[in-house]
């Protein structure tokens, strides 16, 4: 395989990646987001964070696919860049460790989300 191929295939294969993890978080946490977001009454506000939430553990994903790039100081046209395998090797390295610090930060922003939707929850309780 020429370093060109390995370039498009390792591309591919991390944008695939990056879209697949949030998709398959989804599908593993839909059901118990959509049940904690249910304790709320407020319907607006629960038909919204529904509708957000497949996007907000996708995009930050494939977001974080997206901010590695290949240009770098020593390497400014496409054949530098396609030359030397072990920049390509570390380059997607730093594509997969973009993508999964990204989606973690997005988990991470949801728990929040979760934890100030039951907060409110409990206080209208309280006040009922």
């Amino acid at each position: 395989m020429t370093n060109e191929q390995y370039l498009v295939l390792s591309y591919f294969i991390s944008a695939a990646l990056s879209v697949l993890l949030g998709l398959l978080a989804y599908l593993f946490l839909r059901h118990s987001f959509a049940s904690t977001v249910a304790t709320t009454s407020r319907t607006r506000i629960t038909s919204a964070l529904k509708k957000l939430f497949p996007l907000g553990l996708v995009l930050p994903a494939l977001l974080g696919f997206l901010s590695v790039s290949y240009w770098s100081c020593d390497r400014t046209s496409y054949e530098e860049i396609v030359q030397s395998r072990p920049y390509l090797v570390a380059k997607n390295q730093q594509q997969i460790s973009s993508i999964l610090l990204s989606f973690v930060t997005a988990v991470l922003i949801w728990d929040v989300v979760i934890v100030v939707v039951l907060k409110y929850a409990r206080n209208r309780r309280r006040e009922s």
